[in-house]
C-alpha cells in the first residue's frame, strides 16, 4: 500500500501540479491514508500534497503546505478532528471534509463538525465492498466541491463570528391546538431542498419559523441513510415546530416538519401524506429534492412554497419551476451567503425562483409567501 502512496505524491511533482487542487489527509491510520491517496490519485483535478497522523500534527503542516482542502478524520490521538476544526477555522478557515463511519455516534460527531464550520462528509462503510467501490466518486466530488468553497468559507466565518452573540438556540412551543386538529386538509405545504453546506442554513431557518406556521414542511437534505434520524433530531431541538425523520404514511400536518430519510424518494400522495420510495436516484441523489417539489406541487397546487439553498448542481431547478407552473411562489438563497451557489442559481437561470435572498432574510419571507397562498 505505501508503494501506491509514494507513486501518489511523486506525480505531485509533475509540471502540472500547481494547477491541482491540493489536498492533506488527516488521518491515525496509515491504511487509511495509504487508501485515500490512490483514491485521490486516480482525479486528473486533485493531488495529495500531504499528510498528518492527528490534529496536532496537521495544525503544525496546514500552516506550512497551505492545501486547499483537507481530509479529515474525527476520531484520532493527541488532538481529534473535532479540535483540528476549532483551532484552525476562527484564524483562518479552510475547506474541511470529514471522513465518517456510519452510526448514531458517527452522526453526532459529524454534526457538531458541520456546525463548527466543516463543508461535507463522506460516509466510510463498513465491511461493505459493494459501497466502497462507490467511495472513489463520492470522496473526489466531494472534495472537488469543497475546494471551490474557500474563499466563500472565509467570509461566511467572518459573518459567523460577529453574529455569534444573537445565535442563541430558542426554546421550542408545541404547535397550537388548532394546527393540530383536522384542518390540514385546506393548508400550504413548504418543501425546502439543499446539499452541500445544507445542514446548517436548514437549521437557521427552521430555528426561526414560527410554531403554528399553517402548512406543512417537507425538508429534503442530500444525505446518505444512517445519518438523517440524527439530522432530524438536531433540528427538532433548535426548532419551534416539531421536526422528525418521514415514515411512510406520515399524514403532512401544518405547523410539523418532516425531514425525508437517506436513500428514500420522499413523495406527496393525492390523501396528503408521505410516500417514501427507492424508485432509481435522480441527479445521483436519492432523496432528490425535484422529486418531493414536483409530487407536492401536483397535490397542494398553488398552496406550494419551494425554498432552494445551498449546493452543487441542478437538482430543485426542474421541481422550483413546476411549483411556479402550479401558482404556487419560490425562494432560493443567495450567493453570498451560500457555501456552493449552485442548485438555487440552476433555478434561477430557468426563472424559477420568485426571491434570491441571504439566510437570515429566508425564513421571514416563507412565512409570507406561505400567507400569501392560503
Amino acid at each position: 500500500m505505501m508503494t501506491s502512496s509514494s507513486t501518489a505524491f511523486a506525480s505531485g511533482n509533475s509540471s502540472s501540479s500547481n494547477d491541482k487542487i491540493q489536498v492533506m489527509i488527516v488521518n491515525d491510520s496509515m491504511y487509511m491514508r495509504s487508501l485515500f491517496s490512490d483514491l485521490i490519485s486516480t482525479s486528473q483535478r486533485l493531488q495529495v500534497s500531504d499528510t498528518a497522523n492527528d490534529g496536532v500534527d496537521a495544525l503544525r503542516k496546514v500552516r506550512k503546505s497551505r492545501p486547499d482542502v483537507v481530509l479529515l478524520d474525527l476520531e484520532m490521538p493527541n488532538m481529534d478532528g473535532l479540535s483540528f476544526i476549532e483551532n484552525v477555522m476562527p484564524a483562518d478557515p479552510l475547506p474541511v471534509v470529514l471522513v465518517s463511519s456510519y452510526g448514531q455516534k458517527g452522526a453526532d460527531v459529524v454534526f457538531d463538525a458541520l456546525e463548527m464550520g466543516a463543508v461535507d462528509f463522506v460516509p466510510i462503510p463498513q465491511d461493505d465492498p459493494e459501497k466502497m467501490r462507490d467511495l472513489r466518486s463520492t470522496l473526489v466530488s466531494k472534495l472537488e466541491i469543497a475546494a471551490q468553497t474557500k474563499n466563500r468559507l472565509r467570509l461566511k466565518m467572518a459573518k459567523a463570528a460577529r453574529k455569534q452573540a444573537s445565535t442563541a438556540v430558542r426554546a421550542r412551543t408545541p404547535p397550537s391546538l388548532k394546527t393540530m386538529a383536522n384542518g390540514h386538509e385546506d393548508s400550504a405545504v413548504v418543501v425546502i431542498g439543499a446539499s452541500t453546506g445544507g445542514p446548517g442554513v436548514v437549521g437557521e431557518i427552521m430555528s426561526r419559523l414560527s410554531a403554528d406556521l399553517p402548512a406543512g414542511v417537507l425538508i429534503v437534505q442530500h444525505m446518505p441513510e444512517g445519518f438523517t434520524k440524527s439530522f432530524a433530531d438536531r433540528l427538532n431541538g433548535i426548532s419551534k415546530m416539531p421536526v422528525r425523520e418521514a415514515r411512510e404514511g406520515d399524514a403532512i400536518r401544518p405547523g410539523t416538519a418532516l425531514l425525508a430519510p437517506g436513500d428514500y424518494h420522499l413523495l406527496v400522495k393525492p390523501s396528503r401524506v408521505v410516500e417514501l420510495n427507492k424508485s432509481p436516484r435522480r441527479f445521483g441523489v436519492r432523496p432528490a429534492i425535484n422529486m418531493s417539489m414536483v409530487s407536492a406541487s401536483q397535490v397542494y397546487g398553488r398552496k406550494t412554497v419551494g425554498v432552494l439553498l445551498t449546493g452543487m448542481g441542478h437538482d430543485g431547478a426542474f421541481g422550483m419551476k413546476m411549483i411556479k407552473r402550479k401558482g404556487g411562489m419560490t425562494v432560493g438563497q443567495d450567493e453570498s451567503s451560500s457555501v456552493v451557489f449552485g442548485m438555487a442559481k440552476a433555478a434561477a437561470e430557468m426563472d424559477a425562483v420568485d426571491r434570491l435572498l441571504p439566510t437570515e432574510l429566508i425564513p421571514e419571507e416563507i412565512e409570507r409567501m406561505v400567507a400569501s397562498v392560503q
